[in-house]
Order: C-alpha cells, then sequence, then structure tokens
C-alpha cells in the first residue's frame, strides 16, 4: 500500500511541479509579449514623431527659401512681376517646386511655367497679404487638378515694409509622401498625413494602406464598423486635441496607428505598423517557451537556462537599437546623454553642448541621392570625431542632425575650434568626384550650471537657432536666454489663466465713441485688461495673441459679454442712461453653433435690452467663411443685437464685398487713420465712407488722435470717431461720470 501511496506522492509531485513549470512559463511568457509590444511601440512612436519632425523641417526649409527669395523680388523686380518670374524658373527647378509665382494684390499670378491663374480666393493668400507666412491645406490645382500644397510668404516693399504681393510655391503632395514613405518594421510600416477633421493630406502607396480614403475616421470604420468604433472615436479625440497616442485597429487584420502632430496646419502624421509585426518578433521565443514547458521536468533548468538567455541576447540587441546609430556606426542621442553626463562630471574644464545640422541636405539628397547623403554624413562623423579630445563626445540623430560635447578654457578657443572645423568641413567631394559646397548651422549651450539634465541643456543649444538671422553660408549662435524666457512666460500666462478668470481679473475698460457731427458721446467699445490681485497690469498683446492660438479667447468672450450685460445693467439700476457698448468677438467663437442662444440667455439673465450691447466682429473672420457669418449676423440681429466691422482694412477686403455681409457699423482701422495727410489716402477713406453710405452701412473710424484727422473725417462725413483725441480706454467708474 506504501508503494502505491509513493507511486501517488510522485506522480503527484510530478503533476504539481509540471503544473507550477507551465505556470511559471505562461507567466513569463505574457511578460516577454507584454514587453516587447511596448518597446515596439515606442520603436513606433519615436519613428513617428521623427517623421513629424522631418517634414515639419522641410516646410519651414521650403519657407525659409520663400522668404529669401521674396527679398529679392521685393529688392530687385519692384515693378516687373513677369520679370520675376523668369528669374524664378531656376528656383522652381532645383527645388522641385511645380511652379513658383509672384501675385499682386489682386490675386492675378505670374508664374515660372506659364500659368494664368488668380489666387485670390484661396484662404492662404489673404493670410499673406497680412504679412505673415502660410502653409496651405492640400489644394486642387487650378490647371491640372493634381492634389497641392502651397507655400506663401508676403513680398514687402523695402521702403515702407508694406505688403505688395505674395510669392508662392506650388508643392506637389506626391513629394510629401516621398518624405513620409520611409522603410520600417521590415517594410511593412506605412504612413498618412492627415488633417484635423480626419482627411487625408497625403495616402500611402503602401498594398496594405486604406486604398482611395478621403477621410481616415470614415475609412477605419468602413474596415471594421464594430471594432474600429471605438478606435476612431479615440483617434478623433487625440487628433482635436492635438495630442499624439496609439490606437489598435482593423484593416483585414489587426494594426496599430501613431498619431504625432506635424505642428503646421494642425496636420497630424499617422504611422502604422501590422500587429503581426511585432507578434513575429516574439512568436518565435514564445513558441519554444510553450514547447519547452510541455517537457519533462528533467529538461526545466535546461529550458529556463535557454529562455533567459534568448531574452538576454534580445536585451542586448535592443540595446543596440537605442544606443548604436544606424548610419554612423557611432554613438546614437540616448547614448550620447548618458554618456554626457559622466563626461560633465569628470572634466574640470568649461563644457559647450553643440547641436549642428547641414542647411539643405534635403536638396543634398534630392541632388545625389539617399545613399550619397548617408555617405556625407559618415564623412562629417568621421571628420568632426576626428577633431574631438579625451572626454569629448559626439553623436548623430535624426537626418542631418549631429550633437556634440567639447570641453574649452575660453570662448575664444571654443570659437576658434568651431571656426576650424567649420572651414574643414566646408567642401565635400561626391563619388562622382564634384566638390560640394556645405553650409553649416551650429548652436551652442555654454554649461552654466544653472541644469544638471543634460536634455534640458541639449534642448537650449536647439533654442539657439531661433537667434539667427541674416544667415550666410555657415552660422552659429549662443543660447539666449531671452527666448526661453518668452516660452516660460507663455506657459506662466497659461497656467495662471484660468484661475485669474474664476477670480475677476479680467475687467473691462471703456473706450469712449463720439458723434463726429455733434461731438456728443454715443457709446463705447469695451476693453479687456487682466490686473492681477496685486495690482500689476498685464498687458494686451501678451495674452491676447497666445488666447487666440490656445482657444482660451472664446472662454473670455463670454466672459466679458457677461460683465458688460451686468454693468450696464447696474448703470439703469442707479439711475443713468447708458450708452451702447460694443463687445468684440473672436473667430473662434463664431462656428460654434450655440454661441447665439448663449449669449441670448446671458442677456435675458441679466434682465438688460438688447439694443445696450453690440456685436464686433473683425474683418477677416467675416470673409474668412461668408456663409457662416451672414448665418451668425442673422441670428444677431434677430436677437436685437446691431453688428460692427472691426478693423476694416487691415486685410485682403473688398468693398464689394460688402454687398454680401449685412452688417450696421463699419469700423476703418487706425491704418487708414494714421494715412491722412496724404492725397492718395484721403481719397480712398473718402470713397470707403461714400460707398459705405451708399449700403446704409454707418462708419467709425478708429484711433483718431489729433485734431488734423479729426477735421478730415469729418469734412468726408465720417459717422462717429473713437481714440486718443475724445478719450482713452478707461474704468467704468471713470466712464460712468460721462453718462
Amino acid at each position: 500500500m506504501s508503494k502505491y501511496k509513493k507511486l501517488y506522492s510522485t506522480l503527484l509531485l510530478g503533476v504539481v511541479s509540471i503544473a507550477i513549470l507551465l505556470a511559471a512559463v505562461f507567466s513569463y511568457s505574457k511578460s516577454i509579449e507584454e514587453n516587447y509590444k511596448e518597446e515596439n511601440l515606442n520603436s513606433l512612436k519615436e519613428l513617428s514623431n521623427q517623421a513629424a519632425v522631418m517634414l515639419y523641417n522641410e516646410i519651414a526649409n521650403k519657407q525659409n527659401l520663400l522668404q529669401e527669395l521674396s527679398h529679392d523680388v521685393g529688392r530687385i523686380f519692384v515693378d516687373d512681376p513677369q520679370a520675376a518670374a523668369n528669374y524664378l524658373q531656376d528656383a522652381a527647378k532645383r527645388n522641385n517646386f511645380k511652379r513658383i509665382g509672384v501675385a499682386l494684390p489682386d490675386g492675378s499670378s505670374f508664374t515660372t511655367d506659364g500659368a494664368h491663374l488668380n489666387i485670390a480666393e484661396r484662404e492662404y493668400f489673404s493670410k499673406v497679404m497680412n504679412g505673415h507666412m502660410a502653409v496651405s491645406r492640400n489644394l486642387d490645382d487650378y490647371t491640372d487638378g493634381g492634389r497641392i500644397a502651397v507655400y506663401a510668404v508676403p513680398i514687402f516693399d523695402e521702403s515702407s515694409q508694406d505688403v505688395k504681393g505674395v510669392l508662392f510655391a506650388t508643392y506637389s503632395l506626391e513629394t510629401f509622401r516621398n518624405t513620409i514613405e520611409i522603410s520600417f518594421f521590415g517594410g511593412a510600416g506605412y504612413s498618412y498625413v492627415v488633417q484635423e477633421n480626419g482627411d487625408v493630406v497625403v495616402d500611402s502607396k503602401h498594398p496594405e494602406s486604406f486604398k482611395g480614403f478621403q477621410n481616415v475616421y470614415a475609412a477605419l470604420l468602413t474596415a471594421d464598423p464594430v471594432n474600429n468604433k471605438d478606435s476612431a472615436e479615440k483617434l478623433w479625440q487625440m487628433i482635436n486635441r492635438k495630442q499624439d497616442g496609439y490606437i489598435e485597429f482593423y484593416n483585414k487584420e489587426q494594426k496599430y496607428m501613431y498619431c504625432s502632430p506635424i505642428g503646421v496646419n494642425n496636420w497630424m502624421l499617422l504611422t502604422v505598423t501590422p500587429a503581426r509585426v511585432i507578434e513575429d518578433r516574439t512568436n518565435t521565443i514564445l513558441n519554444k517557451t510553450y514547447l519547452l514547458g510541455l517537457l519533462l521536468i528533467v529538461i526545466f533548468l535546461a529550458f529556463l537556462w535557454h529562455i533567459m538567455r534568448l531574452h538576454a541576447r534580445n536585451q542586448k540587441k535592443l540595446m543596440d537599437i537605442a544606443y548604436v546609430d544606424e548610419i554612423t556606426g557611432g554613438y546614437s542621442f540616448a547614448r550620447f546623454f548618458k554618456e554626457a553626463e559622466l563626461g560633465l562630471v569628470t572634466s574640470d574644464k568649461k563644457t559647450a553642448i553643440i547641436s549642428m545640422d547641414i542647411d539643405g541636405f534635403k536638396y543634398f539628397n534630392d541632388m545625389f541621392g539617399y545613399e550619397e547623403g548617408n555617405d556625407l554624413l559618415r564623412y562629417i562623423w568621421r571628420e568632426v570625431g576626428e577633431s574631438l579630445n579625451t572626454g569629448e563626445l559626439l553623436a548623430h540623430g535624426v537626418a542631418d542632425t549631429f550633437i556634440f560635447l567639447l570641453h574649452f578654457d575660453t570662448r575664444d578657443e571654443l570659437l576658434w575650434r568651431i571656426n576650424d572645423l567649420c572651414l574643414h568641413l566646408s567642401h565635400y567631394h561626391t563619388r562622382t568626384g564634384q566638390v560640394y559646397k556645405l553650409a553649416l548651422s551650429l548652436w551652442i549651450y555654454e554649461v552654466d550650471g544653472e541644469t544638471d539634465d543634460i536634455v534640458s541643456m541639449a534642448d537650449r543649444a536647439y533654442i539657439a537657432r531661433q537667434t539667427i538671422k541674416n544667415k550666410g553660408d555657415t552660422a552659429w549662435a549662443f543660447y539666449d536666454g531671452a527666448v526661453r524666457n518668452k516660452l516660460l512666460h507663455e506657459k506662466e500666462i497659461e497656467s495662471q489663466m484660468e484661475k485669474a478668470l474664476l477670480d475677476g481679473e479680467f475687467i473691462a475698460y471703456y473706450q469712449p465713441k463720439y458723434s463726429t457731427a455733434e461731438q456728443k458721446l454715443i457709446g463705447a467699445e469695451a476693453l479687456v485688461r487682466w490686473q492681477r490681485s496685486d495690482g500689476s497690469i498685464v498687458s494686451p498683446s501678451e495674452f491676447i495673441p497666445l488666447f487666440e492660438r490656445n482657444g482660451f479667447i472664446t472662454k473670455l468672450d463670454r466672459y466679458m459679454f457677461h460683465n458688460v450685460c451686468k454693468q450696464q445693467m447696474l448703470w439703469l439700476q442707479q439711475g443713468l442712461k447708458p450708452l451702447p457698448v460694443s463687445v468684440n468677438m473672436s473667430r473662434m467663437c463664431l462656428y460654434d453653433p450655440h454661441l447665439v442662444d448663449e449669449y441670448i440667455e446671458v442677456l435675458e439673465e441679466s434682465g438688460l435690452p438688447p439694443g445696450y450691447v453690440e456685436i464686433e466682429l473683425t474683418e477677416s473672420a467675416i470673409f474668412e467663411n461668408t456663409e457662416v457669418m451672414n448665418g451668425v449676423i442673422e441670428a444677431l440681429h434677430k436677437a436685437g443685437f446691431k453688428v460692427l466691422m472691426d478693423d476694416f482694412g487691415t486685410g485682403y477686403s473688398s468693398m464689394v464685398m460688402l454687398k454680401d455681409v449685412n452688417i450696421d457699423v463699419l469700423k476703418l482701422d487706425k491704418s487708414f487713420v494714421d494715412d491722412i495727410g496724404d492725397e492718395r489716402s484721403e481719397k480712398i477713406i473718402s470713397n470707403i465712407i461714400y460707398l459705405a453710405h451708399s449700403l446704409q452701412i454707418e462708419v467709425i473710424a478708429e484711433g483718431v488722435e489729433t485734431e488734423v484727422q479729426f477735421v478730415f473725417l469729418q469734412s468726408v462725413g465720417c459717422d462717429y470717431i473713437q481714440g486718443y483725441y475724445f478719450g482713452r480706454p478707461q474704468p467704468a467708474a471713470i466712464f460712468g461720470e460721462l453718462l
């Protein structure tokens, strides 16, 4: 009996041992699977972010090129746009543009390919005529219907610095595809570029990608409506919040998609790889693990040893991927940061972190090919590496970016080494024997003990890039804390804005409006001021542009409207006779379908009649989408509000277009008033007022500061005046004394 009992115990022990082994193997294999998935998703994230940076840099380089060309056009071809177009033909060919054109203020264009275009209706045209650079969304080419993007910069008058035209370059979206269509994960990965609404900007030619799709959300739901529903919602949230992250989705098989903001036109880069790519990397190990787990206990130790050794080998491969640069075979950025921390501690000399790239590297690749481009990177790696002293470091990062650490005693010594290095690298001999002149940009951060974080030091070296101006063949710049301080100041404002709104730190200042004929007070405009709890004032120029970029302006607009209604009602209750006060409404608010209802609700809650509050819309917002604006204006009119067009003349406006918008009052921008005294400008002002009156539109002149300006405006029949000549913006208590 004891024999059977012992056998039973042995069998039980064997079964328990095998069960424990299988459980351990299963648990360990799941851990490996999760680690590999996380590591590969991190690789996908890094690849996506790097590609987004490359695409952003390409766009920035194109804009910089156009800026340089616009200087030539503005200086040399002042009155001959056709000659300017002829001059730009070589630049168009060299840079693979479909065409380059010079557009006059009326939108008519002279192009390098002789196309007869009028781009006045293009959204980017109005933006550039306002003095800004622009990159269009994807468009249909007027000539052949092909999908294009357009880079555009203003052409400034050399003497007055006024915008006198637009220099634009048409760029085939196929070129964007070539930029992002890099090979990764063994050729299984691919990328898209989409707009914030999900519409495709650049699709992929990869055989496993969505074919002929127009919108990524629709494509996801079409591919698998059930499994992709939550994924499409998550992707929509990430894109609309301009966040990066990944989703899992199904398109014939499970896949991963990583979303990276590009930083241009709210475009997002979507990088995709099949889940099987990650699974294939782990299946070999997992299959062996499961197989070995089923064997007898006698091979348990060998099985565990084999798994651990295989795991260590793969960990080493991953470390090599992280720490070894694929092109040069030297340090990657990750290895550089790790080694640089040690170098800072062991050296008794001063230290500089230097970031460097090659100007026009994309063009070099276009001219000589990517293999020659890689040879150039290896050449720079060798030459810079040979110039380093003991303890100094060098690494190659994304595209043509290098970073190195130098030790020095004086800045003169550091500059001498940098200058000597740039001279040494100034000429490169290609495989075909051609001599290519290199232009380098170097950004330098001298370690000053303010931070011991090597990544922050590298960031500061990169920040120095923003201080390089009027750059020649080769340029370098030292880190300037002022640029960083500006960024930090904006972050500080953003961290305080919500609390400031809750604490009532945003207050209304009232700038009086007077009738021109009677010089009688007829109303005011409410202007926002930020008065902190300590009494200090934050200038609107510091926070308004920032709020317009981050979207907080919509909350501030509603807050100001509420406060003005409340103040007007208070004056009524005090027995005063308040006059209409106009409140600004930003363009971001106008696309909210509940906007007018919210304003009506605020008005009704306050008990104030609508005639005491007017709404000011900017000229650019009105003409940006006339159909949408007309709907908003009509709703405001039905609610009893008077609508004013603010800043008339600051954008590309047309008096003829005024017939399409039912505004009540037109506000002449201060730029018109400042030109009073010039005969041509005075004729323009006079005719604007005449035409506005013929359309039953009243006219207010903003920024009136002198008697000469007032007398002229009075003589041409301007209805109302606003400006320092009659009154500066003032708090409610002071303005109330005028009522």
